[in-house]
């Protein structure tokens, strides 16, 4: 289920999600996950939407203002959410995506810098940003929660877990729980199912047990509901601790 180039190795470096309201959000991802700002780098065009850097698990996050909700109850927009990867000989990745069948958008004409992109409608879960690795901000390493894993939510996990494993050249591996997840650093990626009234995209960030009951805590205090699992929604973002 690998790539068909031995030296093309995908890894995560960037995770975008998108808030409604950006500063809410971003006081919360502050106050409660106790993440600190990092440098917007490149710094947002005019008129571009507002945005925020952090670091997380050896990634970067990125928190993004946009319009438009993603069904009801949710306070998170619909097509917001990216997934960030450094790819070794982009040429090699286009031309393998189109024995796919898909057509990866150029990012530098999206305003996204220089990269291939694929929309949500062609991977089933979220946006896919492709670069280089010479084209990828290192993300400095700052103190924080550790990231053990990001759900993505999707209405078939099998198929898309598949075909994530394809369109990438990762490898495909399974949870103990039996959840298909693309094995990739510095974090796997999980496939969740979302329910029929949920859209795709990203659904929850996991964290290490421990960190993970610290900011279950801050979450009550700031008057969030906590679950009985220790799990937590904030703007419709869900984090919850590793089962593992």
């Amino acid at each position: 289920m690998g790539a068909a180039h031995p030296s093309i190795g995908p890894a995560l470096h960037g995770l975008r999600l998108g808030f409604s309201a950006l500063e809410p959000a971003a006081a919360l991802l502050e106050q409660v996950l106790g993440l600190a700002p990092i440098p917007v780098v490149p710094p947002a065009a005019a008129g571009r939407p507002a945005r925020r850097h952090y670091a997380l698990g050896g990634l970067r996050l990125e928190v993004r203002s946009a319009s438009g909700l993603r069904g009801p109850g949710e306070s998170r927009p619909a097509n917001v959410d990216a997934l960030q990867w450094r790819q070794d000989d982009l040429p090699h990745r286009r031309r393998h995506l189109a024995t796919l069948g898909l057509a990866a958008l150029d990012g530098a004409e999206l305003g996204c810098g220089a990269g291939l992109r694929l929309e949500a409608v062609e991977t089933g879960a979220c946006a896919v940003e492709l670069r280089e690795p010479q084209d990828v901000v290192v993300t400095p390493p700052v103190p924080g929660p550790r990231l053990v894993a990001i759900d993505l939510r999707v209405r078939a996990p099998e198929s898309v877990a598949v075909h994530w494993a394809r369109l990438l050249g990762a490898p495909l591996g399974r949870d103990a729980d039996g959840v298909p997840r693309l094995d990739v650093a510095p974090v796997p990626v999980r496939f969740v199912p979302a329910s029929a009234f949920e859209g795709a995209g990203v659904d929850a960030l996991v964290l290490a047990g421990a960190d993970a009951r610290v900011t279950a805590q801050r979450a009550a205090a700031h008057g969030l509901p906590v679950e009985g699992d220790g799990s937590w929604i904030a703007a419709g973002l869900r984090v919850r601790h590793s089962r593992r």
